[in-house]
């Protein structure tokens, strides 16, 4: 490049420096670029560091001297239900929390953690925000492509199989992101988990996060395969909040999708503590009132 020539930027260089080797031939071999982007043209230059898992647990790991940690929290949760009356669209409901933590650092309350791949298709986000957005952000445009040249739109199995291909390809090189694949396509309601060792599973019910075994406990206690459509996404919220209350990585609000056979729509957000206050008023529950 020009601005490197003027500059007298070298590459090589740079790596021997960093890895603290002087020759080619002592000079470990760095993987820069995945197999599989030879398939999909996707070029992800890793770091200069030789080992990206290594670097990550030495500056951010459990014995680094720093104060951050790679620490994540989060609750995700989605499933599949069929209409209980004529009136009711069935479908899929997608429910999120809303916070980004390091360790037990907050660093926001109002994170959305379902990024709009298609109009017909979503996906969750639990782990490393950047891993999450920067994967199914590559998936989205792999999907438009597939858009353009096949004249009709790529289906949920494709686009959950597409993106857990990619993350096989940098299979232990230190990726963070479990997301849940969910849309509707010509043979109805799909919903897959895929993660960053490249496994998918294909399911009607899946939760994801520090905070899915308390979301679980709601949702198989509560969870029906025929509901109203109003019975759903109550349900979603429900366990939200429940798993926000028991869980420290999760909280903020409740953020709703529900996915029909016209594409998704998205159902608002409901903030967690008012929803927990609300639930023990209903229940008549004794509710812990702190003095200030």
């Amino acid at each position: 490049m020009a601005l490197a020539s003027v500059s007298g930027y070298d590459r090589l260089k740079i790596r021997k420096l960093a890895s603290g080797h002087d020759d080619d031939t002592t000079m470990p071999r760095c993987p820069v670029v995945s197999p599989l982007d030879n398939i999909i043209g996707q070029s992800f230059q890793m770091p200069m560091q030789c080992d990206p898992k290594g670097f990550v647990e030495m500056h951010f790991g459990r014995d680094a001297p720093t104060h951050m940690r790679f620490l994540k929290g989060t609750t995700t949760l989605a499933f599949i239900y069929k209409p209980k009356e004529a009136t009711d669209k069935g479908g899929i409901v997608v429910a999120v929390d809303s916070r980004a933590s390091s360790g037990k650092y907050i660093a926001t309350q109002n994170v959305l953690k379902v990024l709009e791949i298609a109009d017909h298709l979503i996906a969750t986000m639990a782990g490393g925000a950047a891993d999450c957005q920067f994967w199914i952000r590559v998936l989205a445009k792999q999907c438009r492509l597939f858009e353009l040249q096949n004249k009709e739109k790529i289906s949920v199995a494709a686009a959950s199989k597409l993106l857990a291909n990619m993350l096989y390809g940098y299979k232990g090189m230190g990726l963070s992101m479990g997301t849940m694949v969910a849309g509707w396509d010509k043979r109805g309601p799909g919903l897959y988990y895929v993660d960053n060792e490249g496994i998918r599973v294909k399911g009607h019910l899946f939760s994801c996060g520090s905070g899915s075994l308390n979301a679980y406990g709601v949702l198989d206690s509560f969870y029906k395969d025929a509901m109203s459509d109003e019975e759903a996404l109550e349900l979603g919220k429900r366990a939200i909040m429940h798993a926000t209350y028991r869980d420290i990585g999760s909280g903020g609000g409740c953020n709703v999708y529900h996915i029909t056979s016209k594409g998704f729509k998205y159902e608002g957000r409901t903030d967690v503590s008012e929803a927990y206050y609300d639930f023990m008023a209903k229940e008549k529950r004794d509710q812990y009132e702190p003095k200030i």
